[in-house]
């Protein structure tokens, strides 16, 4: 993992599955639901309603690249980020599955390290929960798109 703390969260996490899957998973809402265990309501569309953990989340999508690229508005309930937080969710391909860069602006500089915490435990440590324990049903290397 790997993090910058100013104004912007940077990291990355090794997912073992390809893109097209977590890039599946993260607009649907049925399937976000799944792996982040919290209702979500998601219109998988550019200018779509995205509200996640069970509403805590509020969020538009902003630019959608199939399969490499989600970026949406970010909004959490009871955190203090700036009314421009945004986030970019990048995948790309590796030979045991993607992985998945998150860079999230709009972040007040003494709230990085919860807010890394927060996006660790709510979505990136789940989602790779989550296909690991499918990941004998779908192997990467049988491709998926």
């Amino acid at each position: 993992m790997k993090m910058s703390l100013k104004s912007t969260l940077q990291f990355t996490v090794e997912i073992p599955v390809y893109p097209e899957r977590v890039y599946r998973a993260w607009l649907d809402s049925y399937e976000h639901g799944r792996f982040t265990g919290r209702a979500a309501e998601i219109q998988p569309e550019t200018g779509g309603r995205f509200r996640a953990l069970g509403g805590t989340v509020k969020s538009r999508l902003t630019r959608l690249v199939p399969h490499s690229l989600i970026e949406q508005s970010w909004q959490i309930e009871g955190l203090p980020l700036e009314e421009d937080s945004r986030i970019s969710l990048t995948l790309q391909p590796t030979c045991t599955g993607c992985e998945v860069g998150l860079h999230h602006q709009g972040v007040p500089l003494e709230w990085g390290k919860t807010l890394l915490r927060w996006w660790e435990e709510r979505y990136f440590r789940p989602l790779r929960t989550y296909f690991e324990e499918i990941v004998g049903d779908y192997v990467a290397d049988m491709g998926d798109g």
